[in-house]
């Protein structure tokens, strides 16, 4: 189904910096804010998109790819991360690992979420990627719905926490190798 609001899907460069900041700190607290204290949110916001963080990632195009998401206007909706040959937890397989993809609350529902994973699907391959996993919050169902609606398979739960809670995280698999038939993997 085509959307009809279409993105502009971009490599992140030295220069978004400042871009992936705000981006990365709006929409994660747009999200999540109800399972951090303030001082516990504030902390990790500053080591996750910390200009130290984000220039090392940003250097190493061989082992993270960073995609800004902007609407037609120009306006960043949303980002992506990826890391290449990252071991799944529980498993002993390795793929390209969705570390972050995030939207603007303002941005759902526009099908934005599915051209991003498209795209991320699209470069995974091209990378040799034989598989894209991540990990979810286990309460977020939402999210994990969204997920097995594109043709991810949960493999299993690992453990998180924020200085409130012991949440954990749903693990979750695609096949990149029969991405035309939308198949998903096994936890094998």
């Amino acid at each position: 189904m085509a959307s009809q609001h279409p993105l502009r899907i971009l490599d992140a460069t030295h220069a978004d910096l400042e871009t992936l900041q705000r981006i990365g700190c709006d929409t994660y607290r747009e999200h999540f804010s109800e399972i951090w204290t303030h001082a516990g949110m504030r902390h990790f916001l500053s080591d996750d998109f910390s200009r130290e963080s984000l220039t090392r990632s940003l250097a190493a195009p061989d082992q993270h790819l960073w995609l800004l998401a902007k609407d037609m206007a120009g306006n960043t909706q949303g980002f992506a991360k990826l890391n290449w040959n990252s071991r799944m937890p529980l498993h002993n397989a390795a793929g390209a690992e969705l570390q972050k993809i995030y939207l603007l609350k303002s941005a759902t529902g526009k099908g934005y979420g599915m051209q991003l994973l498209s795209v991320i699907c699209e470069r995974a391959s091209t990378q040799q990627q034989q598989m894209l996993w991540l990990d979810v919050l286990k309460s977020n169902h939402a999210a994990q719905a969204f997920y097995s609606r594109f043709g991810f398979h949960a493999c299993g739960e690992i453990p998180f926490s924020t200085d409130l809670f012991e949440i954990g995280m749903q693990v979750m698999t695609y096949d990149l190798t029969s991405r035309s038939q939308a198949q998903p993997t096994t936890c094998s």
